[in-house]
């Protein structure tokens, strides 16, 4: 249940969670979002505010980090060291899409 709730979010700007949301869509527990916020993976809305909010691009981060933690039994920091890997290699395959549509506008 809890994944079609997450699914149904609109991930748009402006709209964002507390912490304790984002555990709950994530599958992740609030102490595991601290850590994974520490290491970087995670940035906080306002970091004075005494709530922890984030973007609500983060929940699908957060359950891509679940899904690394339990699936491979993970830390942590192996957890956003794996997640930056992730990332970077989803914009790589973002720009190779985007260089292979400019080479067939030129070819045309």
């Amino acid at each position: 249940m809890r994944a079609e709730v997450a699914e149904a979010l609109p991930v748009e700007q402006g709209f964002d969670v507390t912490l304790s949301e984002l555990a709950q869509l994530s599958g992740l527990d609030e102490n595991e979002l601290r850590e994974l916020v520490d290491y970087g993976v995670f940035e906080r809305l306002d970091s004075s505010a005494p709530t922890w909010r984030f973007g609500a691009q983060y929940v699908v981060l957060a359950r891509k980090a679940s899904r690394l933690q339990h699936d491979f039994e993970l830390d942590a920091h192996s957890v956003a060291v794996l997640l930056g890997f992730v990332e970077r290699i989803d914009a790589l395959q973002r720009e190779v899409v985007d260089l292979r549509a400019q080479v067939s506008t030129i070819r045309r």
